[in-house]
């Protein structure tokens, strides 16, 4: 198995996982949530695996660099901080309804670098500019920024909604974290990630 079809199955996987999270958010049921927390988890492991994978193809092809050069690699390992970022979230929340929010954006983010005809999946040489030790360092602190700021942009959705509807959101939205826990989350995502993105 090459690392584009086995990234491509996690792209699925996390579709899959997004999906249970809408459902077990609509339909109030957690036996949807903890699928789709299990998914999640699948899922990253596989798109890790699919990213290391990867980086041993780039040497079997005599370019061996770690793979972060373009854009189809950089979705890949946004995808996969992203997740991971959602689940350290959830396993300190203890809720469910915030993958909701999140997990469509990490499948997006996997769906248009394996499926869009624009982005190629080619492992390439690195240019010139890309060839040195610091790419690693700045592009990793750079996207645990951006995978950061990606949930903010979820849980900030969820507060938004809540802060909107004032009381008159009705189940779906009584479903969501506090209000002033969501303020609080969204602040802790907004500085981690500029912590990363500036250390970048």
């Amino acid at each position: 198995m090459n690392s584009s079809l086995l990234l491509s199955i996690v792209t699925f996987t996390y579709g899959a996982a997004a999906a249970l999270y809408l459902a077990a958010w609509i339909f109030k049921k957690a036996l949807p949530g903890k699928l789709a927390s299990a998914r999640v988890v699948i899922a990253a492991v596989g798109n890790l695996g699919g990213f290391l994978l990867r980086w041993r193809e780039s040497h079997q092809l005599g370019f061996g660099h770690v793979p972060l050069a373009n854009l189809y690699e950089s979705l890949i390992f946004f995808s996969v901080v992203t997740a991971v970022i959602y689940l350290v979230v959830e396993a300190r929340y203890k809720n469910r309804v915030i993958g909701a929010f999140a997990l469509p954006l990490v499948f997006l983010a996997m769906a248009y670098a394996s499926l869009s005809p624009v982005v190629s999946d080619r492992i390439q040489p690195l240019v010139p500019a890309l060839k040195s030790n610091w790419l690693i360092v700045h592009v990793i602190t750079c996207f645990v920024g951006y995978g950061s700021f990606a949930v903010a942009f979820g849980v900030s959705t969820m507060y938004l909604a809540k802060q909107r509807a004032a009381g008159a959101g009705g189940d779906l939205l009584a479903r969501f974290p506090p209000a002033e826990v969501l303020d609080e989350l969204n602040y802790q995502l907004i500085m981690f990630g500029f912590v990363f993105l500036t250390a970048g």
